[in-house]
């Protein structure tokens, strides 16, 4: 089975939702790595596609980020 293929159901919370240019903004990396299907799968960023839109939750984009951050090595813009 390829992880690509499997769709979660979102959470029902009250939180608004991000596109790539807000959340590239909010956390100051990189335009591409929201925009871009490959990066997004490569840094693993947590995304959500609505019919044609991707979006973000900015509570689990902090949650990725300070994860990303506390591991040796990676390098936060490149």
């Amino acid at each position: 089975m390829n992880d690509e293929n499997v769709h979660l159901p979102m959470p029902m919370t009250s939180e608004g939702m991000v596109d790539a240019r807000q959340a590239s903004y909010a956390l100051r990396l990189p335009y591409y790595w929201f925009s871009d299907r490959s990066m997004r799968s490569a840094k693993r960023i947590p995304h959500y596609l609505l019919g044609g839109l991707v979006r973000f939750r900015m509570s689990e984009l902090t949650t990725w980020a300070q994860s990303e951050s506390a591991q040796p090595g990676i390098k936060e813009a490149e």
